[in-house]
């Protein structure tokens, strides 16, 4: 079994230890396309110790060394880049990816930063095929999770890679066996990769529950929390729902 594995950080480095340590599969049976950024170092130090073979170059960009290595199959993990339809081809588009929301609700990007914004009650994950769209793929494998009030994007972020990690294998196993997968069902909707309301919110324009929910949404550490423009045009940071309360008088 030869795959072709296109990941960007923690998800993926958790799904591809599942993979080499369930499957009759190692190093040389599996094509490694990842993105070259600080926050994805972790993961690319993992390859190197384990000779992986590994590369930056878009996978798009690389149909003849896929075409060459003739993988049976094709993963996708928190990659960057829409994987096209000539490169599913040559899987024969036996190719999952996992996107961390309940699709088709929260197509694109930061789902659990909007999942947050919008006060929903649940969020999950959904392993699905890809194809010509953007995550609107026939579902493999769904799994719900509760949205605490105390969650976080950062707290369901790693939430949400735990539970990919833990059914990883049941989804694959799908795949491997030509499960067909069930269509999307239910009211659609995306979000692009650009920062809500650009990080910003006027505090006077918000009561205390939206004001909660924005800090909640922006708290991502190391990158920088909510902002909030003032009454006087200045700016503040807060990143904690204590420091918020001062803000709106509540002990």
């Amino acid at each position: 079994m030869r795959i072709i594995f296109c990941g960007y950080g923690r998800a993926s480095l958790e799904c591809l230890y599942q993979l080499m340590g369930n499957y009759d599969i190692d190093s040389s049976d599996v094509i490694i396309f990842t993105h070259d950024t600080s926050e994805n170092s972790e993961f690319i130090n993992h390859l190197r110790v384990n000779n992986f073979k590994f590369t930056y170059e878009n996978v798009n960009n690389s149909i003849d060394l896929i075409r060459d290595f003739s993988p049976n199959y094709l993963l996708s993990i928190y990659y960057r880049y829409i994987i096209s339809t000539d490169i599913l081809n040559i899987v024969d588009y036996k190719a999952m990816n996992l996107h961390p929301s309940l699709l088709p609700a929260y197509r694109g990007t930061k789902s659990s930063v909007w999942a947050i914004l919008n006060n929903e009650k649940y969020t999950g994950i959904s392993f699905h095929y890809i194809d010509k769209g953007v995550d609107t793929g026939r579902i493999i494998l769904t799994k719900e999770l509760l949205i605490k009030q105390e969650d976080t994007a950062f707290s369901l972020y790693h939430k949400l890679i735990g539970l990919f990690s833990s059914h990883f294998c049941r989804a694959f196993d799908l795949v491997i066996a030509n499960y067909n997968g069930v269509e999307q069902t239910g009211r659609p909707s995306y979000y692009s990769r650009k920062l809500p309301y650009d990080g910003k919110m006027k505090l006077n324009d918000l009561n205390l529950e939206d004001a909660r929910r924005f800090v909640r949404a922006m708290y991502f550490p190391p990158h920088e929390g909510a902002i909030f423009i003032l009454k006087d045009g200045s700016e503040v940071e807060i990143n904690s729902i204590e420091r918020l309360h001062h803000y709106f008088g509540v002990s």
